[in-house]
């Protein structure tokens, strides 16, 4: 049973959902599969305004910000709106995509700490940065020097996303069971258990 994880840095909700993706699909005795992909360029391909929250009401990107702090509140977890924004996440997408192929048992801590980087430090995903989280988890700075290795393999993630129904961030799919938002990880949950129910019926 697979959980699969699309995501991007750049979004907000991506952050609040990596919190808390990992614990759902322990619970569930689910291997979580991470699907980076660029956003930017996803929207390119759909119609969607590259900065979504740029487009909004004052009245609908107040709530939108409100919303994602209370959701950062109720998972008791750090956010903090970067400075720099909107983020530009094609380096820490590819170099994800290299961790996750070299050395898969470490990648989600990687992942987890440029999460934690963009949306709780208020820092960019930028070359110091990328290092040191490098470093953090125990992972060779020199894979920085390859990242370009990915560039033709972000493109195809970014276009089999979209194949897969993918809209936006946080996507997750079980089987071709597509859920969207953070706020529908209990949805993720219960869909989850009932595969783990039907199995062992068998």
């Amino acid at each position: 049973m697979q959980l699969e994880f699309f995501f991007d840095y750049a979004s907000p909700f991506a952050y609040l959902a990596s919190t808390q993706v990992e614990r759902v699909a322990r619970e569930h005795n689910a291997e979580l599969i991470y699907r980076p992909f660029l956003l930017g360029g996803l929207f390119r391909e759909i119609g969607t305004p590259l900065v979504p929250i740029a487009e909004m009401s004052e009245a609908k990107r107040a709530y939108t910000q409100l919303d994602m702090h209370r959701w950062a509140d109720h998972w008791n977890v750090p956010l903090r709106f970067p400075t720099a924004f909107p983020l530009r996440t094609v380096r820490a997408l590819r170099l994800t995509m290299l961790a996750l192929d070299e050395s898969p048992e470490r990648a989600p801590a990687l992942i987890n700490r440029l999460m934690k980087v963009c949306w709780a430090d208020d820092a960019p995903p930028d070359q110091e940065h990328l290092s040191a989280s490098l470093r953090d988890v125990g992972l060779p700075e020199s894979l920085l020097s390859r990242v370009t290795e990915k560039r033709a393999a972000l493109i195809e993630a970014t276009t089999n996303a979209k194949a897969r129904g993918v809209f936006g961030t946080p996507t997750f799919l079980i089987g071709d069971e597509l859920f969207f938002g953070q706020d529908r990880l209990d949805f993720v949950s219960t869909a989850l258990a009932a595969l783990d129910a039907s199995d062992g019926k068998h």
